[in-house]
């Protein structure tokens, strides 16, 4: 009720296994569908559409009284009410198709397993015009998107009249789960599920590809210096397309001081970003790219590379053999731990996604092959390229090199 009552534009609950998120989610689009105008638009969204039925469809017809429903659409998981508004089961797993519709409410369910883009890029934009609210629920998953809107709240907690509103209960706070279910999980999850799964904890994900990384070590105020060199590291990917902006320090440190990551985007954009940023200091950058952006893969015929030497970036610096993904993330650990603890990779607090990439880049599990199921590599790999390059760790068969 403390959440359900808040007037908070934005609220996210963080809570504990069997806390009741779901149910508190389907009170919520009652009550917004109750009070809807003809037209209101209201959508749960779930990590897939699949489980969108799953969770919520049932209940929802269950429990909406009858009188209230003109239409039940079984096919598209959908209410029309008869005061005109209609509510909606969406997956987040294909986010283009959640575009372009005018939303007066939307409850995101297991956000934490959901990608940055599908709020940010795609949802956000939906709200603007109507001036809509969004409810955000979850189990904590490391420091992922969860934790920033989570953390959105609590920087806001005294204001006045915060836009951003937040909470975080344990499982234990619910008199519907009784103590001896939670004991008996205590005796059967190690400590680190246990405090994540039902204390609603965040933490540290295990099998972390970046393991040295800690926002309170490695994270600051690290700003551009337009008097030092600047290093790209350039990954390929065509969503997002990633750049790490990089300068070494006369202290020997090097330090994330931007980033650029752009959605179903090509070099060409690339380009246009480096220079629209950096168009007074083209003469101190230097590319680091994935060795296979030396393919000729492009329209015209031309590599990935030819399109930066016909942009003007000539300086351009890779290993002719790609190196092996291990060297390159034992070069970034190195940096950012040494084995006599010393830190010397440092990333600027605006650089969300290198933030993110570090903390939940992890292992499949029983393997040494990176997961790639968040799609949040790709920055450290553009980041690795360019230490790789500067700082191996071990000896690499020399380069291709263009100026």
């Amino acid at each position: 009720m403390e959440v359900y009552r808040n007037p908070a534009r934005f609220r996210t609950l963080v809570a504990g296994r069997r806390f009741g998120k779901t149910t508190l989610a389907l009170s919520e689009l009652r009550r917004e569908g109750a009070r809807a105008n003809p037209g209101d638009k209201i959508w749960y969204v779930a990590p897939t559409y699949g489980m969108a039925r799953e969770i919520m469809w049932n209940d929802l017809k269950a429990t909406t009284p009858p009188d209230w429903v003109d239409k039940y659409n079984e096919t598209l998981l959908q209410l029309r009410l008869v005061n005109g508004a209609l509510i909606s089961l969406k997956g987040a797993d294909r986010p283009d198709t959640l575009r372009g519709v005018g939303l007066n409410f939307v409850v995101l369910d297991e956000y934490q397993d959901m990608r940055t883009e599908v709020w940010e890029q795609v949802l956000r934009p939906t709200l603007a015009t109507t001036e809509g609210r969004a409810l955000f629920i979850g189990t904590p998953k490391s420091h992922n998107l969860l934790y920033e809107n989570y953390a959105k709240g609590v920087r806001q907690r005294n204001r006045k009249n915060p836009e951003w509103a937040s909470w975080q209960f344990p499982t234990i706070a619910s008199p519907f789960v009784p103590m001896r279910e939670i004991e008996q999980a205590r005796s059967d999850l190690d400590p680190r599920t246990f405090r994540q799964e039902y204390e609603a904890s965040f933490e540290t994900m295990s099998g972390r590809v970046y393991y040295p990384f800690e926002r309170s070590r490695h994270v600051g105020n690290y700003p551009f210096n337009p008097k030092l060199p600047i290093w790209i590291g350039q990954d390929f990917n065509i969503s997002p397309m990633s750049a790490a902006v990089l300068q070494p320090q006369p202290n020997g440190e090097l330090w994330v001081v931007d980033e650029i990551v752009l959605f179903n985007s090509n070099v060409t954009e690339v380009c246009d970003e480096l220079e629209k940023r950096y168009w007074r200091n083209m003469s101190q950058i230097t590319i680091f790219p994935d060795p296979a952006g030396g393919s000729r893969s492009h329209a015209r015929g031309e590599s990935a590379l030819d399109i930066f030497r016909s942009r003007g970036f000539k300086r351009i610096m890779y290993h002719k053999k790609h190196p092996f993904v291990q060297d390159r993330v034992n070069s970034v650990n190195a940096l950012l731990r040494s084995a006599s603890n010393q830190v010397r990779l440092k990333v600027n607090e605006k650089c969300r996604a290198t933030i993110e990439a570090f903390e939940q880049v992890t292992y499949r599990e029983g393997t040494t092959e990176i997961d790639k199921s968040l799609n949040k590599e790709h920055i450290a790999d553009g980041i690795g390229y360019a230490i790789e390059y500067n700082f191996p760790t071990r000896k690499t068969p020399v380069l291709g090199v263009s100026f």
